[in-house]
């Protein structure tokens, strides 16, 4: 589970985006800060948590409602310590906002094949950027929840931050350590559904640490996880069309020189072009099975200089070509169904 630092720990750099989107956002809609820009990561919690729930009452004025109580927040979050698993207590979380409906968003899960999506729908009357903020703030709460409950931390395969495009991404991917979307419709996350059967492990006695900076006790970046973080940097270069991030890029992005960057990574058995070439694999099996994009598009997303280059590295990963992979999915899919499908022939 993330923690919080040391009282006296400097802030890390990876903070600072998310304080000065605070700051901008609370000062275009004319609120007093909270107070000096912190600079040691316990000042960040009280600082955060402060500077949220203020831009959190602008936007809920806009919407003729008053916000969730902090009070009933920590009855929320008392409630779903009596769930056995994650899935039941998503399912209370569900029912709890139901009961503030519509202060509280309204909460659902679904499933798409082998991940769980839980949805958060804040309900709002207008879409700007500081609602943007609050709900992202708040899908951030409800992941550092769930994984509060079951007292481990579980790797996100994507994230959508709501429907305004933001150029600012980077301080979300640091949050999430995951793949951030945003310009959709929805404020989701999304995980490998094996996840939902997590048991609830809390105890009363736990609680009262938890909650008293809740959720913004919990920035502190782990020495673990390094391997994930570049996975969602790439991933998340790939899904939102930009170029793929160098071994230079994602040593400054996550803040260490590239040095230590490839010796911790050395550290970890592995290498950032195992990293690299094993997260295009996974993508390029995924832009091939939503079927939208020639085999050309998909090589010039992922960086390649052209198809035939692709087509090499993609018979390297998988000992066949992209589309008769494709294709074989595809058929084996249909078989397990019931229906037989065609194949197509590799061009």
């Amino acid at each position: 589970m993330l923690e919080i630092g040391k009282t006296g720990e400097a802030l890390p750099l990876a903070l600072r985006p998310l304080v000065e989107l605070l700051q901008q956002e609370l000062a275009h809609a004319n609120i007093a800060l909270p107070g000096p820009q912190p600079t040691s990561i316990s000042e960040f919690a009280h600082w955060y948590l402060e500077a949220v729930q203020r831009l959190e009452q602008f936007v809920a004025s806009a919407d003729a409602h008053a916000p969730m109580s902090r009070t009933e927040v920590e009855l929320m979050c008392r409630c779903v310590m009596s769930a056995v698993d994650l899935r039941e207590a998503i399912g209370l979380l569900s029912d709890y906002c139901a009961m503030l409906h519509p202060r509280a968003g309204q909460i659902r899960l679904t499933m798409v094949g082998e991940n769980a999506v839980f949805q958060l729908d804040s309900l709002r009357r207008e879409r700007s950027s500081a609602a943007t903020l609050v709900d992202i703030t708040g899908l951030f709460s409800f992941l550092q929840l769930l994984q509060w409950l079951g007292g481990a931390q579980f790797p996100l395969k994507q994230v959508r931050i709501g429907p305004l495009e933001r150029e600012d991404l980077i301080p979300f991917l640091k949050l999430f350590r995951a793949p951030v979307l945003a310009g959709g419709d929805q404020y989701s996350l999304e995980f490998v559904a094996t996840h939902l059967a997590r048991p609830v492990v809390r105890t009363r006695a736990e609680f009262a640490e938890f909650f008293e900076l809740f959720p913004c006790a919990v920035f502190h970046d782990p020495a673990h996880g390094l391997t994930q973080q570049v996975d969602a940097l790439i991933s998340a270069a790939v899904m939102q069309g930009r170029a793929i991030p160098s071994l230079e890029e994602v040593a400054a992005t996550l803040e260490r020189p590239p040095s230590t960057f490839r010796r911790q990574l050395q550290r970890a058995a592995t290498s950032f072009r195992i990293l690299r070439d094993n997260c295009l694999k996974a993508q390029a099996q995924r832009l091939l099975l939503r079927g939208d994009m020639s085999v050309e598009q998909i090589a010039s997303r992922l960086g390649y200089s052209d198809a035939s280059t692709f087509r090499r590295a993609f018979r390297n990963w998988c000992g066949v070509a992209p589309t008769r992979w494709s294709a074989g999915v595809s058929h084996s899919s249909s078989i397990a169904t019931g229906v037989e499908g065609s194949t197509e022939a590799e061009s």
